[in-house]
């Protein structure tokens, strides 16, 4: 048997929703996935906030090369209230700490789907009860509400559809100071890049510089001609415009980042072998969304 090696990889500051972050989690990924059997340690000493929605993006990255890899991580110096948010999550699935009863309700579970149209239903259940059954969420109708879940529907079906990633990952947090409500949605399959150059070559039609700046088009869709469909985001990133919410896609080396009304293209250093989606809500917009049944036009009043 081979014998385990010792390994730290240490983080340096806190972990906010930031591009330094995702560069930091997405350098692990690539860490872990160029060795074999190794006893890895996270050492976070330094690290005292962990916004909950990127233990999405954590938990895919140790659990997919865990598998793959055959390690053992464990976790250095976690601040007690890290630690907390872990087990009333439920991403102390991986450690044996006993759970916590998450009394304020501001945690969003960590859970991982299958990524099977079979499956779709339990990621619909999960947005019903961790997002749009929220009390505090922008009042908007039933088919301005349906049409956002529908967006986030369309995202997991691209999953199954584009991806051939086995897993989806989700987790989250309502942070009560900001009122944000901010979840995570994380794959490791194909890329957007490689779905988007696929196609557009075999359509004969040219290729972005970057391909994220088509797949956000209404419309653009990698799926056969005839059939509907894009990624998903129309309605979702017009609704956090006027929210005044924020979103950022990653997939490969690309970045789009939606954030105070403004659109933002980058670059990162290191690919992502997948897709990161983050949502972050304003829970303090008093505006109110309506869809008009006769056109479909969204009214705010």
């Amino acid at each position: 048997m081979t014998e385990q090696h010792e390994i730290i990889f240490s983080f340096e500051k806190n972990l906010n929703n930031n591009i330094d972050t995702y560069s930091k989690l997405i350098e692990l990924y690539h860490t872990l996935n160029a060795l074999e059997q190794q006893k890895v340690i996270l050492d976070l000493s330094n690290i005292t906030f962990l916004s909950a929605n990127l233990l999405a993006l954590l938990g895919c990255c140790v659990d997919n090369t865990m598998t793959k890899r055959n390690h053992k991580i464990a976790l250095r110096n976690l601040h007690p209230k890290i630690k907390a948010v872990m087990q009333k999550n439920g991403f102390n699935r991986y450690f044996t700490w006993d759970n916590l009863d998450d009394k304020y309700h501001n945690t969003m579970n960590y859970d991982i789907f299958e990524s099977t149209t079979e499956h779709l239903v339990d990621f619909e259940r999960y947005l019903l009860l961790n997002v749009f059954s929220r009390n505090n969420l922008p009042i908007m109708n039933s088919a301005y509400k349906n049409s956002i879940i529908d967006n986030f529907l369309e995202m997991f079906n691209n999953v199954i559809d584009h991806a051939n990633s086995s897993y989806v990952y989700v987790c989250g947090q309502f942070f009560p100071k900001s009122m944000n409500l901010c979840f995570s949605i994380v794959d490791i399959g194909k890329t957007i890049a490689e779905n988007v150059t696929s196609y557009l070559r075999t359509a004969s039609m040219s290729i972005p510089s970057n391909t994220l700046k088509w797949a956000i088009i209404p419309g653009n869709s990698t799926k056969a001609l005839e059939a509907p469909g894009g990624l998903g985001f129309s309605t979702l990133l017009d609704f956090l415009k006027h929210n005044n919410g924020s979103f950022i896609l990653i997939s490969d080396k690309e970045i789009y980042e939606l954030r105070a009304s403004k659109e933002c293209f980058n670059t990162l250093t290191l690919p992502f072998p997948g897709t990161i989606v983050t949502i972050t809500i304003n829970l303090r917009d008093k505006q109110w969304y309506f869809f008009d049944k006769n056109n479909n036009d969204l009214i705010i009043f």
